[in-house]
């Protein structure tokens, strides 16, 4: 009885599912006989702002004209179909199929520079959450920039990369803020010292080079904490931590004066 109660949902929705697509109109599109007509038709469709339709258009065309000389133009705008969706997971993927199957299609660069844009905007705003779609926009728009630097696009990569780059170098900072609080300082250093390698131009890098050095002096390594500190007002002679790194230095000096006289 409760495998025919399941059937019997499943053939409900699906009868609501229909029905709604059939109120809309549909979103899926005749069979046309070449591949032009196909592409042309989920062009119009693509330019009517009619997105779900176009992506079964250009869906066609790749599937059914394969060896077409429209197949690599239905590839990036299926791709920019699901990217006006919204569905930045899809565009990703489709972009990145595009570059993949047809490297020598002259949409490649664009679609590289918006797969990278995809996985920006995919990605939590709010830091705390993961932010592994980050990473990945990073890496893409730097192959991106690196490979056309001289690209009209290549000023805009860089600053979804500058705003990527201060996101995850915020998320990596707090991560180590939470283990310091914890005091699992070798856990906060690891994710400090990423924040300083990997993020040294975002105002987290900062923050993360001086705690660095408080973690030296809680674990008392005090001749390591000084170089870090001395290190930190060297390169952040304005940072807002100026007057702690201060402080900090003149406790360290009278560890190690103190260690000094013991022995």
């Amino acid at each position: 009885m409760k495998v025919k109660r399941i059937s019997l949902r499943i053939i409900f929705v699906g009868l609501i599912a229909v029905s709604l697509l059939a109120g809309c109109g549909g979103v899926t599109m005749k069979n046309y006989a070449t591949a032009e007509l196909q592409y042309r038709n989920a062009m119009t469709e693509f330019q009517k702002e009619n997105f779900l339709k176009a992506i079964d258009g250009f869906q066609k065309v790749i599937y059914n004209f394969g060896g077409s000389s429209v197949v690599d133009s239905a590839q990036y705008y299926l791709a920019m179909s699901y990217y006006h969706q919204e569905d930045f997971y899809m565009a990703a993927a489709e972009f990145e199929r595009l570059a993949t199957t047809y490297p020598g299609s002259p949409f490649v660069d664009d679609a590289q520079y918006m797969a990278g844009l995809c996985y920006f905007k995919s990605a939590p705003k709010n830091y705390g959450l993961d932010q592994d779609e980050l990473q990945k926009a990073i890496e893409s728009l730097n192959d991106f920039v690196t490979d056309n630097p001289e690209s009209e696009l290549a000023d805009e990569a860089r600053a979804v990369i500058a705003q990527a780059n201060e996101r995850l170098a915020h998320k990596r900072y707090a991560n180590g803020r939470m283990y310091y609080r914890l005091g699992y300082y070798d856990a906060a250093e690891v994710y400090f010292r990423r924040v300083i390698d990997e993020h040294t131009s975002t105002e987290w890098a900062a923050r993360a080079l001086f705690y660095t050095g408080e973690i030296k002096v809680k674990q008392k390594k005090f001749s390591e904490a000084r170089d870090i500190i001395n290190n930190f007002l060297v390169v952040y002679p304005e940072n807002e931590y100026h007057d702690k790194a201060v402080k900090l230095l003149a406790k360290i000096d009278e560890k190690i004066a103190e260690t000094a006289e013991k022995n």
